[in-house]
C-alpha cells in the first residue's frame, strides 16, 4: 500500500507570533517564526507509521508544507523514517485559498502519475481552521472522503478505518483509494522518535517539489469580506449587567418568571 501524507504545521503557540506581511499579495514570514506540527498533523503521520508496522508493504511517503521554519519541521519528520520526505512550495501561496491550493496540490498529484492507495490530511491542514481544502482536494482527485478518522489498522488484510459518533463507532472498509482527514486522539498520539533518527535527520538535506499556479487563480486578499453579522433571533437571551444582576435575572428565570 502507498501512504501519503500531507503535513501543513501551525505557529508554535510557546513563542510570540512571528510576524507575517503581504508582498505583491504573497504571504512574506520573518525568518525567526517557529512552526510545529498540529495535534491533526501529529495524527495523520502516526497513523500511516502504525499501518506501516502492521504490514511490510506499506510505503509512507510525506510532502509538509514549505514556510516558515520548513528545515526543522521536515527534520521532525525525517525522524520517523518515511519512504520519502519532501517539501512542497505553493506558487503563489494563498493559504486562505482552498480552492487554489487544493487544485495546485491535486494537479502536482496528477503532474507526477501518484495514485496513493490511501491518503491522510489533517482535518484543517494548516492555521486558518476552516477545514476546507482536504474536502477541495479529495473532490479534485476524484476520490471518495472519510472524515475525522481517529484509528486504522488492517483487519483481515483489509485496511479499516475508525471513526466515533457519541457511543457508537463508524468503522469504514474502503474497496479502492481513499482520502482520509484526521483529528486528534488518544490513539494516534505521535511515538517518540529514536535518538539515533533524530540525530541522523539533523544532517540531512531535502528535496523539494513546486505546485504551481497561475497568479491570476488566485483569490486576492483584498477581496476577502468580513463575515456577516445576523442579529440572533428565537428564545435566546443574553444576559448582561453585573454577575449579581445576571444571577438573579437566571433565578427569576428558574422560577418561573418571578422576581428574585
Amino acid at each position: 500500500m502507498n501512504i501519503l501524507v500531507l503535513l501543513a504545521g501551525v505557529a508554535d503557540s510557546r513563542y510570540p507570533l512571528h510576524e507575517v506581511g503581504l508582498d505583491n499579495g504573497q504571504v512574506r514570514e520573518s525568518g525567526q517564526s517557529r512552526r510545529i506540527l498540529s495535534p491533526f498533523d501529529e495524527g495523520a503521520l502516526e497513523l500511516a507509521l502504525k499501518l506501516r508496522d502492521q504490514h511490510d508493504d506499506c510505503r509512507i511517503e510525506v510532502l509538509v508544507l514549505g514556510g516558515s521554519n520548513q528545515d526543522n519541521l521536515l527534520r521532525t519528520v525525517a525522524a520517523f523514517k518515511p519512504d520519502r520526505l519532501r517539501c512542497l512550495q505553493l506558487q503563489p501561496y494563498c493559504p486562505w485559498d482552498a480552492r487554489l491550493s487544493s487544485e495546485q496540490i491535486g494537479q502536482l498529484l496528477r503532474g507526477e502519475g501518484q495514485q496513493p492507495d490511501l491518503l491522510l490530511i489533517g482535518r484543517e491542514f494548516g492555521d486558518l481552521d476552516e477545514g476546507g481544502l482536504p474536502v477541495m482536494l479529495a473532490a479534485r482527485l476524484g476520490l471518495p472522503l472519510f472524515s475525522l478518522t481517529q484509528y486504522a489498522e488492517w483487519q483481515n488484510g483489509q485496511l479499516s478505518l475508525l471513526r466515533e459518533r457519541g457511543t457508537s463507532q463508524q468503522w469504514h472498509r474502503p474497496q479502492g483509494a481513499l482520502v482520509a482527514t484526521v483529528t486528534n486522539d488518544r490513539r494516534n498520539k505521535l511515538r517518540h522518535p529514536l535518538m539515533k533518527n533524530v540525530m541522523m535527520a539533523k544532517k540531512m538535506s531535502f528535496d523539494t517539489v513546486i505546485a504551481q499556479a497561475e497568479p491570476s487563480a488566485a483569490l486576492a486578499l483584498e477581496q476577502l469580506l468580513p463575515a456577516r453579522e445576523v442579529q440572533r433571533g428565537g428564545n435566546c437571551r443574553m444576559l448582561d449587567g453585573d454577575v449579581n444582576s445576571q444571577a438573579a435575572a437566571l433565578l427569576a428565570y428558574l422560577q418561573g418568571g418571578k422576581q428574585a
